[in-house]
């Protein structure tokens, strides 16, 4: 009879495979010994020696080849090879461990000695030898050193294992569909096993851990740069895991986790306030209201952020939510938590990382971001953010001039361009300026500011009173400049989604249609095709009467051209959003303003154009931002129970197909038990009427025609 510690040493010690897969027949465990202390490293011939570099690992598409195979099982029988010998680590790092730990751990590594047998063979077979490809050792690099068991099945039984229920899976119908039958069936050997196997780490992470949830306790014991990403392949294996005895609350959480990266990340960061502070060069602190509405979407770029990418947050969101972003098709980025309120944010954990995608760039998110920026591959980015004057208004009153000075027929009169003014002279010689040509009110925007804030508007039959005269001169103090432009009742709102990818050239990424109160301060999205729900009458004036169906599209190529001029000096790159509107003229006939905004940075176009690919064929749907206040009138402010109300009216349905598409009902875009002053919510139907009712959202006119100021119907009304 074999002791378990002599069995151990000779899996470790021995330098020969022979020594790794020696029987040992009946095992005791009278003698454990001491716990072994310090690192160690497996003796290994010379052939089989680690390499912290690894080949690359055979594409699916190539399998049919003979050889491609053998190399992929060359990476499972090292994979097997380094599992046997961490078993053997623990058992004689953890001799104090239960009876029942030791006794499973060893009869796992009897399994791996199997499945490395049956490796090997296979390999012979098709022509390949262990060691003939570089041997990585990422494994032993990340678990030899565990000083805990719990620790040791966190990586191994639930991290490593787990994921090798995806890959036998798969990997064992990519054999079969070649034909070779021989590997696909040791496959769905090791797949067997390796259930057991997760179902052991199941049992000792609730051992050692009985008061904490599974996923908790799995998460806390890892070690970076091990994470839960490193639990689950591409194809995730669900009845395997459930096999093993794995909660649905834990499987709904690793589902939520992306595969392990193929590439480097884009980190993502929520902050809207990229104007206001750089409007207050002073130092600005956002009030009460506008921090929690930060907190409230901080997790928006998961709606657009790919499945490679990370974004960061000050709290991760329930796997209840992930779960339904999940179901309705968003790949769903890894989520970070970070403190994102420190001055600088550590890079550590995050792995490779391709470049920085906030919001957009400040001083101060220059500064916070810095050490993500030195780790990142691409950062086009001066070290202080872009230049200031990037995020000017006044640029867009450039672009607006040169693009109505191209003469396309339909746009605004050239005299209803705003005006620049530096200092309060010019600024009420403009406002007496557009009042002399009839404009009933003249609007004076902040050049750093926010749609919607940051203005003031001043009605022609009324002077400038004095909290406005007051406000105008501290914002030109602050900021230098103000934009003073006729105020425009609008028809509908537009929106160009532009990428800059080098300076001066340009991508259009889409259009699309927008929400706005009647202060202009954004509520939400068509999501849709761009006329979608529009009175006639637009829909013919934007299709030029039918004469020119390629009108809209020159307008805004040249804005786009306009556009990516204009930041050209600045050497800028990023995205762009610009705001546009369909109005009408004194003598009462449609207009376009084809730049009403110019924003320099990620913008809820962008997001509205993510949303609208995961919105089935056929179908439309509304995005909104619930504001508390408007509930608050209305004597309402209980959003959980009003989500849980319109979820259950208008439960979400998803199309057939991959991806996953919304046909019909409301998914909300945060968190309604969380959201302190802004619940997002996606209606989907297949009219925009219908959308709209979802959300009790009506308008003044036919219900389908989203203008000014959509409202809520009472949530007490569902």
């Amino acid at each position: 009879m074999t002791e378990l510690r002599d069995f151990a040493e000779r899996v470790l010690h021995g330098p020969k495979l022979a020594d790794k897969l020696h029987d040992t027949g009946r095992l005791s465990d009278l003698r454990p010994g001491k716990g072994l202390l310090g690192a160690v490293a497996p003796a290994r011939a010379a052939e089989l020696a680690m390499t912290f570099g690894a080949a690359s690992f055979p594409s699916d598409a190539v399998f049919a080849d003979a050889g491609a195979r053998g190399r992929a099982l060359h990476f499972f029988a090292n994979h097997e090879l380094l599992a046997l010998e961490l078993m053997a680590v623990a058992l004689l790092r953890f001799p104090d461990a239960p009876a029942a730990f030791r006794r499973g751990l060893a009869a796992t590594m009897r399994d791996e000695q199997r499945h490395l047998s049956l490796y090997l063979g296979r390999m012979q077979a098709l022509g390949v030898t262990l060691g003939e490809i570089p041997l990585g050792g990422f494994f032993w690099r990340t678990v030899a050193d565990l000083d805990t068991p719990q620790a040791f099945v966190a990586h191994m039984s639930l991290t490593f294992e787990q994921a090798n229920l995806d890959h036998a899976k798969h990997y064992a119908g990519r054999f079969a569909d070649v034909g070779d039958r021989d590997t696909a069936d040791i496959l769905r050997q090791v797949y067997a096993d390796e259930i057991r196997h997760v179902g052991f780490g199941v049992h000792w992470m609730a051992h050692y851990n009985p008061c904490v949830p599974l996923i908790d306790a799995h998460r806390d014991a890892l070690v970076p740069p091990v994470s839960l990403r490193r639990a689950r392949g591409r194809f995730f294996d669900l009845a395997g895991r459930q096999a093993a005895g794995l909660s649905p609350e834990y499987l709904d959480a690793i589902a939520n986790i992306p595969a392990a990266r193929g590439k480097p990340a884009v980190v993502h960061l929520y902050d809207p306030t990229i104007e206001l502070r750089l409007g207050h060069p002073d130092g600005y602190n956002p009030d009460a209201a506008t921090a929690a509405r930060t907190r409230d979407l901080e997790a928006l770029p998961l709606l657009f952020a790919a499945a490679d990418d990370i974004v960061l947050v000050r709290r991760r969101p329930s796997d209840a939510f992930l779960a339904t972003l999940r179901r309705a098709g968003f790949p769903l980025a890894d989520l970070a938590v970070a403190d994102l309120d420190a001055s600088q944010i550590n890079p550590s954990g995050l792995g490779a990382i391709a470049r920085v995608q906030p919001w957009g760039w400040t001083p101060r998110l220059a500064k916070k971001l810095a050490p993500l920026r030195r780790q990142a591959k691409d950062d086009a980015v001066p070290p202080t953010g872009w230049p200031t004057d990037v995020f000017h208004k006044s640029r867009g009153v450039a672009v607006l001039r040169r693009v109505l000075q191209a003469g396309h027929d339909g746009l605004e009169e050239l005299q209803t361009i705003g005006v620049v003014a530096n200092d309060l002279a010019q600024a009420l010689e403009a406002l007496d300026h557009f009042r002399g040509l009839g404009h009933g009110v003249v609007a004076i925007k902040a050049v750093l500011g926010t749609a919607g804030r940051g203005m003031i508007r001043i009605p022609s039959d009324a002077g400038i009173a004095a909290a406005q005269r007051a406000w105008l001169a501290r914002i030109l103090d602050r900021q230098g400049a103000v934009v003073v432009e006729p105020w425009r009742d609008r028809v509908c709102d537009l929106s160009l989604r532009l990428t800059i990818t080098a300076p001066g050239e340009v991508h259009i990424d889409g259009t699309g249609r927008f929400i706005v109160d009647a202060r202009g301060q954004y509520l939400g999205a068509v999501v849709g095709p761009l006329t979608t729900g529009l009175p006639t009458s637009v829909i013919r004036f934007l299709h030029c009467d039918g004469k020119d169906r390629g009108w809209l599209g020159r307008i805004w190529r040249t804005v786009a051209e306009e556009v990516a001029r204009e930041l050209a000096p600045s050497g800028y790159v990023g995205p762009v959003g610009v705001d546009a509107i369909v109005v009408t003229d004194a003598a009462g006939k449609l207009r376009l303003r084809p730049v009403v905004e110019l924003n320099t940075r990620v913008n809820m176009g962008h997001v509205a154009l993510h949303l609208a690919k995961r919105v089935a064929p056929g179908c439309v749907g509304v995005w909104r931002l619930l504001r508390r206040a408007d509930f608050e009138q209305q004597g309402d402010a209980d959003w959980p129970a009003f989500a849980a109300r319109v979820s259950h009216a208008y439960p979400v349905g998803i199309a057939d197909g991959r991806p996953s598409r919304l046909r019909g009902g409301v998914l909300w875009t945060n968190e309604p038990d969380r959201a302190q002053e802004v619940l997002a919510g996606l209606a989907v139907a297949p009219t925009l009427a219908e959308a709209a009712a979802m959300l009790g959202i009506v308008t003044p006119d036919s219900g389908c025609e989203l203008v000014h100021t959509p409202s809520y119907r009472p949530a007490g009304r569902l």
